[in-house]
This record gives C-alpha cells, structure tokens and sequence, in this order.
C-alpha cells in the first residue's frame, strides 16, 4: 500500500480465497466504506488468493496456508461502471452519509481467469465476487467490451476466442479458431461494436454484434507484433514510422542469463496516450521510445539500465496521464513520466510481477505476482502519480505491504529535455521461507519448540502441511539459482540407463528421480555411482514431486546433516557410525549383541542395510513420513536411537534366528511393528544413554545450508573417489571404444553376412536365370508354332470372310439394279400420266376459254335483247294507255256505257303478264334467274373441284344446244312483239327463236 513512511504502522490488506468458494463479499462493509469514499487513499486495497484456505495450522508470513493454489493467467479491468448507492446497515447513519460519497474511481470491474479456465468477476461497486464459467481451457488474454461492458471476451490456448455475460454467468459467443496461434491480446473499438484479436501471424476483425469475422489482416516477414485501436476514435496517424533502426542488433545484443529468459509473456509492445498525443514502444531491448504524433517525432527515447538484460513485457498510460507503467521480462515494474523523460519510482520487494491491468482512471492497478502466481494485489497509485513533480523534495515514499515497496527515484543529473533518462534501479535480497516465519523466537507464531511439542501430542504432522513444516525446520536456503545452473548442466552421463534400471510406473516421477540425482551428481562426485542412492531419494522425490526445487534442497539437508560421516570411509560401510549404533545395542541390550556375535551378524546387516534406504526397506509409507517428522524435528543423532529401538523392539524374533540369512532377510522387509512404541522408545533411550556412548557427542549438530550458493561436499577419500571416478570414465570411455569396435565389428560382420547373402542371391539368381533362358526360348518355339496355326487359320477365315462378302455385294448390286428399274419403270409411268392430266388440264382450260366466250357472247346478246324489250314494253305500254285512253273518249263520246271496260291501266300489265310472271316465280324457286337475262343460277354456291366441272360441262353442253335462228327482228309490232315474248317465256316449241337448258 502506498503511504508516506512517517512510522505510522496501518493494518494489512483484506485477503480474500476464492478457490474453494463460487461467491463472496471483497471487504466488510466497514472497510469497503473507507475504500470507495476514499479515506483509505494509499496502499494496498485486496489480496486475492486462487486457492482453499484451511485454519488447522499457520504457516505463511500473514498466518495463512494455501491449499491446491492455482495460477491465475491473466486479469483485466472494466471501464467506467455504472453505480447505484451503496446499501446501508440499519440504524448507521454515518455509514450512510459516508456512503453517498462514493468515488467514482472504484467504479469499475476486475476480471480474472487461472489455467484451469476459471474466470472469475470482482465488482468494486458491488463488493462481491463470484464466479462466471469454467471454460476448462487455459486462458491467453482478457479484456471487457465497451459497448456491452458486462461482457468479457477471451482468448484460449486452444486458438479460439468466447465470450461471456458477467452478470447471467452465460456464454454469449463462441467463436471458431480461426487464429493459427493463440490470440496475445485483444482490443476493443471504444464507441463501435468491432473487436481485433492478435496472434503472432495474424490480427482478425470481429463484429461484436453479429460476432462475425470481418477481416484478417496478414502480417508481412515475422508477423504481426500488437493491433489495437486507440482510446478514441478521432485518431488517424497517417504518418508512417519505421521501427528497422530501433530493433535490437543480435551483434550487440547483450547475452541473457539463465534466469532472466521470457518468463512474462510480452502482452503489449506500444501504448498510445487518452488525448492521441503520445505513442511509446518498446521493443527487445531496455530502450523505451516515445513519439509525438501531433508533431510527427521521436520525441525520447528512454534507456532503463536496470533492464539492461531483459527486456518490456508490457507497456501502458496510467490514466489520462503521461506518466507509463513499464513491466520487464524479470518481473520489475517502473513508473516513467514519458514526456519529461523522468522516472516516477519503481515497485520493489520480495515478489515480482507478472502482468499488470490499470483501472479505467489509472488510479488502481491490479498485479499477478511472479513466483505466486495465484495472488492477486490491488493497490491505489494515484498518489504516487500525482506526486511526479516532487521527486527531489526528499520525500521517502513506499508501499506498507511487506510484499511490495517504491523506491526512491535519483536525482537528475541532466537536463528535463534531455532524450535519454538513465534510472538505477535498487535491488533486495529475497528472504527465505524460514526467515519470513522465525525472525523472533519470542514473538512469532511458529516454531521449533512449538513444533516439536505438536509432534509429541500428535504424533505426525499433517499431510497437506508436512512439505511445508520440512521446509521451515531444514531453514532451506531456496538457493533457485544454483539449482537452476545445476539444471542448466543436463542429465549426467552416469545415468543414461537410469530408466532400464529403475523403471518406475509414473513418468513424472522418474523424470524428478532423474534429474535430482542428476543434479546430486553434478554436485559431487560421490554421488555418481551410488548404488543405493536412488532408494534414498526416492520417497522424498514422490513426497515433494510438486515442488522438485524444495524437494532437492532438503535431500542435500539429509545427505549433508543425517547422512553426515558416511563416506569417510568409502566405498567401504561407514565403520565410525556403525559402531555407535553397536555402542547403543551393547549399552542397552548385551545378550542380543552378543547373540549378533556368536552368529557372525555384524552391524552392515542391522545396520547399514537401515542407514543406506533410510528405514524404507522396513516401513510402510504412511510410517515411514510419521518417523521421519520426529528425525527432522530432532537432531541428526536421533536416527541411531530410533535404529537402535527398532532393533531391541524386534529382540524376539532377532534372538530365535540363528542364521545371517534369516537376519538379512528380516533386515529387508516391512515387518509387523508399532511404529508409535519405537518411537517413544528411541524417546527413551535418547533420554537414558549417557555421553560416554551417546550419538549426540559423536555427531554435529544441524546445520542448515549455506545461502546464496551451495557448500562443497568432499568429505570423502578424494583419491579413492577421483580414482574411482577417473577409473569409471576410463571405463566410460573403454566401453564406449569397445561399444564402437563392437559396432564396427558388428557392422563388419554384417557387411560379410550381406556379401555371402548376396553371393548366394547372385548364383541362386544365375541358375534362375539359365532355367529361365531355356524355358523362355522352349516358350518362344511353342509361341512361334502356335502363332503361325494362328495365322493359318487366320488366312482361311479371311478367304471365306472375303468369298461371303463378294457374294453379299453381287446380291445387293442385283437388288440394287432391279430396284433402280422398277423405280425408273414407276417414275416414267408417273411422268405419263402427269402429261396427260397436264393435257387434259389444258384442254379444258381451252374449252372453258371457249365456252366462257361463247357464254359471254350469248350473255351480251341477251341484255342488249332485254333492253330492246324493256324499251319495247315502254313503247307498247303509253301506246295501249294512249289507245285505251282514245277508246274510252270515243266510248264515252258515242255514249257507250265505259264502267265495264273500265280496265286498271297500271295493273293490267300485272294481269297480262301473269302467266310470265308466275312462270319467272317458279324459275326463281327453282334457283335461276330470269330466262330472258342468265340461264345460271341465283344463289351462288361454293367452290369445290365438283362444282367447277360440273359448270364446265353444263357450260360446253349449254354452248353446244343453243340453237339461234337469224330472223327478222322481234320488234315488228306490238302485238308480234307481245306474243312471241309470251311464247318465248312459256316455252313454245313452236317458236321460230327458241332457247333450251339442259
């Protein structure tokens, strides 16, 4: 927690577990009041620990043990959330008016995911935890979006990206795995629903409303490093810059030591200002680079000396500021005020730093600790930040939390403008386990004494706590360093058959057995060729097969402290250690030493077959942790009272054996004991041996080892181990000589076996290949013989072939002549008769042209002979009028009576010509008209073929019967005229001028 070092001592944080619990309360209420009001102002806020929480026993600096932690992957903070009024407690009124000040700054959401794919929610608004889903993928990168900003996206290990409703705990989206590698972060647009997620070779587009792919940008030469958009969307660059001459040149890359690798995976490479201003970057190097966008410059470029072998894992603003927060690979976080080239501070402590997410205002920063991985830290920074401007007042400022501190920036040596800021950067020394726990024997909560008194009650030590108790009471020095250089070293070559020799069920475990041992070797010497070594270490290797590195320091606490005195003496049994336990059983029991005597059982049978296994040969796992809880617990000497009990409990059945085998065979088996009553019988004896043969005078106290580096171990015959070693590598290399001339020889022998093989495949093949001759050519006759009957028949079969041909061709020339005949024959008949109907055709039309003629002619002749007639009638008709009109003057004149000769003069041409008439209405009943003017028919009727040559006919015989006689005219006089007009048209044969239709 910030806060000025003024000697004013502040409780601790608020530590919350969230591993065994799916929702929970952040702080009490009370706390959480002073939090979002503001009174608490500076420090640390919340410890978040991923894992159970067991009171049974304490064990942790701040009382606290952690049960199955688990790491979290990475975090992510909200934007502005929208805040309701706290609740308030009934009948606390300061609370309420207290709470109606609630900051704006804590209105914002944490979420968190582990690798086991846990994601979990912290609201600060809400002071609640829970937790939303369980993907079961590990998780990459987090970020909330700011359109729905109670939805979290994230990017998976399996290349595939979900998203998730905070609030419901649903799954809104699952995208596919379009991504080729596993999305390193994501980026959301700030005012529209578009999301792009980046991966080492390519950056996609999403629309967050659809949740569709829109596009994918490729990256050119090594892919794509970061894509993100800026923190509004009125930023355009258009101003290209190139990175070429900033990247890291591998001539003058500084080498990188073992333990300042890409431990943090690098989350962002550049980070852009909230007013679009400034751009920082930083690449594989300690440079951090600032550009002016307005102006279009490197304005700074800023070199970190302290991250001069590492290099930025994570770059970020604080807020609306210039000040960044910049994070290396080895865990170091700074704070740099970007513009004016000035370094802000630096967190420094016991723990490191992972990641770290910023709140939306920059005035809470949230960080995963490097080497505890499952914590969580909330801290207020807004102070620090603000107090940029007074680096040099000589203000010591630092963090209140034991875990992490600010140190003091330097004074400037040069001048603000100045591109590059060099900050030394301080470093501390990490302290042990044993040393965060036992600092005082008065005041602490947990010690030896303490322990010991535990054991006596209980019997054993817990087992969720046992690997942790070791580590206290062996005071491990946690020298990581050397064991990572003991590591770097690889497996020793005295073990490259370690697995055919030991073969173990469980991978993992042979895989630790391997490497510990490897690393014992490397260590000294002794320990390359120790046959019973491995039995030795491998019941703590499975006991701390979780923590090999804890696990490694206390098998070199054994071997130096228990194990001490073993191999003054080697190769031979350790004769000095021997006897003390001979001591013990002659003080304790003669008879049954003496009885080892008379049966030739020396102490290498009771003994050393004990002391080589460390008891495992004789207990079961479950006794043999509850024995070796009270040998740590107890100083080294304790291991011969708790032998030498073991062996004076079993006297019995040691007595009744009378022979070395019966012995040894007891010696190497798990009998039926009670563990419980040997130890307090080693209790005893240990209480009731005086000095004169106790292992206590003989044997130096525990000693823990040395800190920093580890101690060299050649308590041994150095000329019979460096014979023994010189003589092993020159067996080494002997059997490796003699492997090769084996192998030589082998090949050799191969190669000849080969040559006589293909000896024997060449005259096998030979004799094949003669039979094969002969039989081809024997074949080959038979082939030709039968080739030619073939062709034989063939020739025959074509000459008959050719012969039914000929014939089938003379019948169709045959057929096709006769045909041609008779077609030729039908087509003259054809012609025949079309010439002669094309003959008669014009016949009749010469007839018909004759007979239209002729008809014509008489047609004429009759009209112009009707128009006479009809002039004739007029003539006679006012001629009669003109007559009767005199007879009927003269009559009446004479005075003869007129009335009966009275005559109608307009009908008496009626009267008179009423036989014509009727006469001309029959002709016209009977389909003609007027004989005097056509002989053809009235009604016209349709054309046919029949119609047409039946007026031909009738034409040619009306032609052919009419008969006119020359004669003087009709029109003589009136009544010729009228009688031979009424003998025409009533037919008179008797008439000279006469007309007939046939």
């Amino acid at each position: 927690m910030l806060a000025s070092n003024q000697g004013a001592s502040t409780p601790g944080p608020r530590t919350v577990y969230v591993g065994d619990a799916k929702t929970g309360e952040l702080w009490r209420v009370s706390e959480w009041r002073k939090i979002v009001t503001g009174k608490a102002s500076k420090g640390s806020l919340l410890r978040v620990f991923n894992a159970a929480h067991s009171a049974s026993s304490t064990v942790a600096a701040d009382g606290t043990l952690f049960v199955r932690p688990v790491p979290f992957a990475c975090i992510a903070s909200s934007c502005e959330m929208p805040f309701g009024p706290p609740p308030v407690t009934s009948g606390n009124s300061l609370e309420a008016s207290a709470g109606s000040a609630f900051l704006a700054a804590f209105a914002f959401v944490i979420a968190a995911v582990d690798q086991r794919g846990h994601l979990y929610a912290l609201d600060m608004p809400k002071n609640r935890f829970w937790l939303v889903a369980r993907t079961g993928v590990s998780a990459v990168c987090i970020t909330f979006n700011t359109v729905r900003r109670r939805e979290v996206i994230l990017g998976l290990s399996d290349n595939s990206i979900h998203c998730y409703n905070i609030d419901t705990n649903q799954l809104v989206a699952r995208l596919p795995a379009y991504h080729r590698t596993e999305p390193q972060a994501i980026s959301v647009h700030p005012n529209f629903p578009i999301a792009i997620s980046n991966s080492r070779t390519e950056s996609i587009i999403w629309d967050t409303e659809r949740w569709e792919r829109k596009r994918v940008l490729m990256g050119a030469g090594p892919g794509v490093q970061q894509a993100s958009f800026s923190r509004t969307d009125t930023f355009n660059l258009r101003w290209k810059i190139s990175l070429e001459r900033f990247a890291a040149n591998p001539t003058d890359r500084p080498t990188l030591p073992s333990d300042s690798q890409l431990v943090v995976p690098r989350s962002s490479y550049f980070s852009v200002s909230s007013n679009d201003e400034l751009m920082i970057y930083g690449g594989l190097s300690a440079s951090l680079y600032v550009w002016n966008l307005t102006e279009k410059r490197l304005l700074h470029e800023i070199l970190l000396p302290a991250f001069s072998k590492r290099v930025l894992a994570q770059v970020e603003f604080v807020g609306t500021t210039s000040v960044a927060a910049v994070l290396s690979s080895g865990g170091e976080l700074v704070l740099v005020d970007v513009e004016r080239a000035k370094m802000i501070g630096q967190f420094r402590g016991s723990h490191r730093f992972r990641s770290f997410s910023l709140s939306h205002d920059g005035s809470v920063m949230t960080v995963i600790l490097m080497d505890a991985k499952f914590s969580l830290r909330m801290m207020r920074i807004d102070q620090m930040v603000k107090l940029r401007g007074k680096v040099n007042d000589g203000v010591d400022r630092d963090l209140d939390d034991d875990l992490l501190e600010e140190a003091e920036a330097p004074k400037e040596e040069s001048r603000p403008a100045s591109p590059m800021k060099r900050v030394q950067l301080q470093s501390e020394r990490t302290k042990t386990f044993y040393e965060m726990i036992e600092a005082k024997e008065s005041t602490t909560v947990l010690n030896r004494r303490k322990l010991l008194k535990y054991l006596k009650h209980y019997g054993s030590y817990p087992e969720d706590y046992r690997t942790m108790i070791w580590r206290f009471l062996l005071k491990l020095p946690e020298n990581r360093e050397a064991y990572e250089t003991l590591l770097e070293k690889g497996i020793h070559p005295s073990l490259k058959d370690f697995r055919k020799k030991f073969p173990l069920k469980s991978d993992r475990i042979a895989k630790s057995m391997e490497r510990t041992i490897s690393c014992l070797a490397h260590w000294s010497p002794i320990f390359e060729d120790l046959e019973y070594l491995p039995g030795m270490v491998f019941p703590i290797v499975k006991l701390f097969v979780n923590d090999m590195f804890s696990g490694f320091e206390v098998i070199m606490s054994l071997l130096i402290n228990w194990c001490q005195k073993w191999w003054e003496y080697y190769p031979n049994p350790p004769i000095e250690c021997l006897g003390v336990l001979e001591d013990l059983i002659a003080y304790h029991d003669p008879p049954l030493l003496s009885h080892f005597k008379r049966q030739k059982i020396t102490s290498q049978v009771y003994g050393w077959g004990l002391l080589q296994t460390l008891l495992t040969e004789i207990l079961s796992q479950r006794d043999w942790l509850k024995v070796w809880d009270h040998l740590v617990t107890n100083p080294p000497a304790f291991l011969y009272y708790f032998i030498a009990a073991y062996i004076l409990e079993s006297r019995a059945s040691l007595l009744a054996a009378n022979k070395l085998d019966d012995v040894s065979y007891f010696f190497s088996r798990v009998n039926p004991v009670n563990v419980d009553k040997i130890i307090v019988a080693a209790y005893r004896l240990h209480s009731a041996t005086p000095d004169a043969c106790s292992p206590v005078t003989f044997f130096t106290p525990f000693r823990p080892l040395l800190k920093g580096q580890y101690e060299i171990f050649n308590k041994y015959p150095e000329f019979i181990v460096n014979y023994q070693s010189k003589m092993k590598e020159k067996i080494r290399a002997d059997e490796v000589e003699y492997l090769r001339r084996r192998r030589l020889a082998v090949e050799v022998s191969k190669l000849g076996e080969e040559l006589k093989r293909d000896k024997q495949a060449w005259e096998t093949a030979d004799w094949k290949m003669n039979d094969m001759v002969e039989s081809w050519w024997e074949s080959m006759m038979g082939a030709e013989e039968t080739h030619n009957d073939r062709l034989a028949r063939l020739d025959a079969s074509e000459k008959e072939q050719r012969i039914r041909s000929l014939k089938r061709i003379a019948e169709a020339r045959k057929t096709f002549v006769d045909h041609h005949l008779n077609t030729t024959k039908n087509h003259a008949l054809n012609i025949a008769k079309t010439v002669g109907v094309n003959r008669k055709d014009v016949e009749s039309r010469l007839n018909e042209t004759d007979s239209d003629a002729q008809f014509k002619q008489l047609e004429n002749e009759w009209i112009a002979r009707k128009e006479e007639m009809l002039s004739a009638r007029q003539e006679l008709s006012k001629l009669d009028h003109t007559r009767a009109e005199r007879l009927i003057r003269h009559a009446r004149d004479l005075g003869v009576p007129t009335h009966p000769f009275d005559l109608d003069l307009d009908s008496t041409p009626g009267k008179f010509n009423a036989p014509e008439t009727e006469r001309l209405r029959n002709a016209r009943r009977e389909g003609f008209r007027d004989p005097s003017v056509s002989p053809t028919r009235v009604r016209p009727r349709a054309w046919s073929p029949e119609l047409l040559e039946e007026r031909r006919h009738r034409r040619s015989e009306v032609a052919r019967s009419v008969d006119i006689s020359d004669g003087p005219s009709p029109v003589r006089s009136e009544s010729e005229f009228l009688e031979r007009v009424s003998e025409d048209l009533a037919g008179s044969p008797g008439s000279r001028r006469s007309v007939r239709f046939q």
